[in-house]
């Protein structure tokens, strides 16, 4: 799943002046992130969309409406 044994930071797509503008866990986020296989990136992406689009604790979900 992730090779974190290589060091390299793969920047592709990213600038230089953008990224002092993030936070540490920001930059490692993305550096993990671009370590992954395609189909895992994929995955992770569905669960994002998933997290914004219905956050914990949202009114839809809730389950005093489910009463």
């Amino acid at each position: 799943m992730l090779d974190r044994t290589t060091n390299e930071r793969d920047r592709v797509g990213m600038t230089e002046f953008e990224w002092p503008g993030l936070t540490k866990i920001e930059r490692r986020l993305i550096e993990l992130y671009r370590r992954l296989g395609e189909l895992d990136q994929q995955q992770v992406r569905r669960v994002t969309e998933i997290l914004v689009t219905n956050p914990k604790g949202s009114a839809v979900d809730s389950p005093s409406r489910c009463a």
